[in-house]
């Protein structure tokens, strides 16, 4: 078992949002909200995070020997070993369309989020819609909206990523390309 100690603070939104990760996930951990800490406690905990983080910003977390710092939940899963439907979904679409040149933005947080998104929609409404566009539920008017939507390869040819940047073109990892907000294609009429 790893030991998983987060740092953080009350009013951190990114903390709370890895502490209840953390314990949704069953995780055993150890989180302090440096706020909470008064006096000698306090300055023990600020002394200790600098150490590994000397920044001392908040969220830290700390895997066995592995630092992380920001709001990275799937860097934090990874380091702890554990691995979710999402996970099994970014292998299986990865392998698929990279194979096809549409490979995920190289932004691993984005993407999961996108991931995760497309996952409820498929709760929701039996498939995954677009997560950046209002699903009817009803999959046949909704048909060109399933991920991979049927304008991602206009908009990858055109601004060299999709309508929610979930695919990209090698060219826009790489920074050779300007990275433009991409209009939306789907006719008003669709939605």
């Amino acid at each position: 078992m790893k030991t998983v100690k987060l740092y953080s603070l009350s009013t951190c939104t990114y903390c709370q949002a890895i502490k209840k990760m953390l314990t949704d996930l069953g995780v055993k951990h150890v989180a302090v909200d440096a706020d909470l800490l008064e006096d000698d406690a306090r300055g023990n905990l600020v002394d200790e995070l600098k150490k590994i983080n000397p920044q001392c910003s908040f969220p830290t977390v700390r895997v066995d020997d592995t630092v992380i710092v920001g709001f990275k939940p799937q860097e934090i899963k990874e380091a702890i070993g554990i691995r979710t439907e999402v996970d099994e979904l970014y292998e299986t679409l990865k392998k698929i369309h990279t194979a096809k040149g549409y490979p995920f933005n190289k932004d691993r947080e984005r993407t999961f989020d996108l991931l995760r998104a497309l996952l409820t929609n498929k709760d929701r409404y039996g498939y995954m819609s677009c997560p950046c566009r209002l699903a009817s539920g009803d999959r046949e008017k909704d048909r060109d909206i399933i991920c991979p939507c049927v304008y991602r390869e206009p908009d990858v040819r055109e601004y060299g990523a999709c309508f929610c940047q979930l695919y990209v073109s090698p060219a826009w990892n790489a920074g050779e390309v300007d990275h433009l907000e991409v209009p939306e294609r789907r006719p008003a009429d669709r939605f």
